[in-house]
Parts: C-alpha cells; structure tokens; sequence
C-alpha cells in the first residue's frame, strides 16, 4: 500500500511540474517569433504567452503577441499570462498588468508595431519625453492594436 501511495504522489508530482505557469527566458538570436516565424533578436521587445498547460508561445514584439491573439488563435481562456520584455534591456519579462508601454514611431521595433514596455512608470516617462511617445495601459495597448 505504501508502495502504491508513493507511486501515486510521485505520478502527481511529476504531472504538476509538467504544468509551467510561468515564463521562460527568451534565447534571443534562437527562438522565432510564433506568429511571424522571424528570429527574435531585440531583447527590447520580445513577447510571450504562457497558457494554463504550461505551453509557452514567444514573440519578437507586442504587435506579433496582438495580432496572434486578434486573429483568436488562441481563447484568451485559455491564456494563464502574457509577459512582456522590459525595453530597458535587462531581459527581464514583466507581467502585462505590471508593465507601462509606450508607442512611438521614433521606437523602430522589429515588425513596426513600435510598442515598448517597462518595469517602471518613471522609464516610460523618461523615453516618452526623449521620443514624443504616448503612455498606455495594457487595454489601451489593445485598442491601438485593433486601430492600426
């Protein structure tokens, strides 16, 4: 019985680790954008979606992530969390409802969606002002998106 119980916990175990809620690290100049298929290379501007199995999709900016999700391929149901790379190039992926974002055409990201994110209000305040940039919230991010 003992036996069973631990091959069973082991099993669950093994099961949950399996299920990767959080992001992982982009290999810039190795991993391709999963909407685009470009090799993802500005660590200003990378992207993921991590959904509620653990599968991770990545992207070399915003506009891919958007455009991927505007397109429903993916059920946002089905979306655990998105992550976005910080532009201050510290290859730090924020958390979309923590992250500030800024669009500037002065920006030149790899597919022209000229979107930025920051770990920091003060960051993105800081290159709005040095790029004539507009501050967004995530939802705005969106609707930009759906715009353009």
């Amino acid at each position: 019985m003992r036996k069973l119980t631990a091959i069973t916990l082991l099993t669950v175990l093994f099961f949950l680790s399996a299920c990767n809620n959080k992001p992982e690290p982009i290999k810039y100049g190795k991993d391709n954008c999963h909407y685009c298929k470009m090799t993802i290379t500005d660590t200003r501007y990378g992207a993921e979606i991590v959904t509620n199995k653990g599968k991770i999709y990545k992207f070399d900016e915003i506009s891919c992530l958007l455009n991927f999700i505007n397109e429903e391929e993916i059920e946002d149901a089905k979306i655990k969390g998105i992550y976005i790379s910080d532009f201050c190039g510290n290859n730090l992926l924020i958390d979309k409802n923590q992250a500030f974002f800024m669009q500037s055409d002065s920006l030149k990201s790899p597919m022209g969606g000229n979107i930025a994110s920051f770990s920091n209000n003060d960051s993105s305040k800081i290159y709005s002002e040095k790029m004539s940039g507009k501050i967004f919230s995530w939802s705005e991010v969106v609707k930009y998106s759906l715009e353009e």
